[in-house]
This record gives structure tokens, sequence and C-alpha cells, in this order.
């Protein structure tokens, strides 16, 4: 395995990596019995058709290469992630920011719903959180591939820059007095929706400077969602 490379695994986002064509592909590992599987199958034949290199391993090899039993049978040998300066987003209609979200399975989760939802300019923070690891990768289905995404600045200072270039700025927060219906009345040309992480939030500077500091509401019991159902409901009203 090349040092410098990164690991992709699982169907999906071996899949959606291939596709995109954005990575160099060095080679791919497919679970040696699994011409059983129909989608094994589809993908090897997937790969052949683009003269990817494949070879075959057992569970233990696949195990060993990427250090999870989550592979589904195939693990990618491939370049790393192209991240895309944020002066390059700025023009964008819908921006997405991760402010302190720590849980990978969060992070992926949020870019899944960000591709579907057709917001497909991603900022995450350089320190912080997570940048597009493999974790990242799986838990998005590979659509992390698929989107823009810059990690070249502080959350704060992608605000800052933001509100600058016009764009209105509305962070989640539980206690948020709008509600996303109205600001989607609102027909914003340019937004930045801000998400927090579960522990620590959207920061503080971000909810005293936000253009909006919005809420979802809530019938049940429990007193918050989880950060991605959150983004996910946001992303789909405001889109």
């Amino acid at each position: 395995m090349n040092q410098s490379a990164d690991t992709i695994y699982g169907i999906n986002p071996v899949f959606e990596t291939v596709r995109a064509g954005r990575r160099d592909i060095h080679r791919v590992w497919l679970y040696r019995d699994g011409g059983k599987n129909p989608r094994l199958r589809k993908l090897g034949q997937f790969l052949e058709a683009r003269s990817i290199r494949v070879e075959a391993a057992d569970r233990a090899q696949l195990y060993d290469l990427c250090g999870t039993r989550e592979h589904q049978g195939v693990v990618l040998e491939g370049g790393p992630f192209p991240y895309i300066p944020y002066a390059e987003m700025l023009g964008a209609r819908r921006l997405v920011l991760l402010d302190s979200i720590e849980d990978p399975h969060n992070v992926g989760a949020i870019m899944r719903s960000a591709e579907v939802f057709g917001w497909g300019d991603v900022l995450l923070p350089r320190r912080g959180g997570p940048l597009v690891i493999p974790s990242v990768v799986k838990a998005s289905a590979g659509a992390c591939e698929h989107l823009r995404i810059a990690v070249n600045c502080s959350a704060n200072q992608y605000v800052k820059i933001a509100q600058q270039e016009g764009y209105a700025v509305v962070a989640l927060d539980g206690g948020g007095k709008a509600l996303l219906e109205d600001i989607a009345d609102l027909a914003l040309e340019k937004l930045l929706l801000v998400v927090g992480g579960e522990d620590s939030g959207v920061s503080q500077y971000i909810l005293n400077t936000a253009t909006h500091v919005a809420a979802i509401p809530q019938s049940g019991k429990i007193n918050s969602l989880n950060a991605s159902v959150a983004a996910a409901i946001a992303m789909y009203r405001l889109r």
C-alpha cells in the first residue's frame, strides 16, 4: 500500500470515486469470492470496463488494507481528495459550513444530503473536525466525491468572507427565533448555512453575526436532533 495514497472502502464509495473521476486510481482489491454477490460482480464489471487494475483478496487481506470490517468486499487505493480553494466557491447559490462537527459519520451523512439536495459546495474548517478521510467517504456513500469541498479557513473566516460577498448566513441553533419556512419564503439569492456540532453547537461569534438564527420545531420528548438530520431538513427546505 502506498503510504501517501488514500484508502476507500465499500461498494458505493468505490463506485462513486471511480465514477466521479477526480482522483487517480492506483488499484482495487475485490473479495475473491465476490462473484456470488450481485453488487460486487457488477462493480467488478464496471472496473474492468474502465481498465482499472483489480486484484483478488480474501477477507483478512481486505481488513489489513483498510483496518475495518465495513469494506463490503472491496478496497480502493487512490490519490488524495482534490480540495477546492474557497475563493472558487464564492458565487455559488448555496454553501454549507460544518462548524466543529467531529463525528466522521455525521460529516459524511451531511455530505450525502448535500449532494442529494443540490448543495454542491461544502466548507470544512481547517481544524476542529475530520477532513475527507476514508470513514467520511464511507458514511457519505461516496457522495463527497461529487462535491466541491474547501478546507482552507476557520469557521469564522468562512462566515466573514461570505458576508463580504453578499451571502445571507443562516445558523442552525435550538434557541433560534427564525423558522426555516419563513427564511425559504425570502428566496435568498446567496445563502450560507451553518451547522454546528452536537456538543458545542455553532460558535457564539457566528450566532452573533448570522443574518438568521433558525430552529427546527420539535414535538417529541428528545430535546435535539442529530446534526446530520437537522442539516438534511434545513438543506431540503432552503435549497
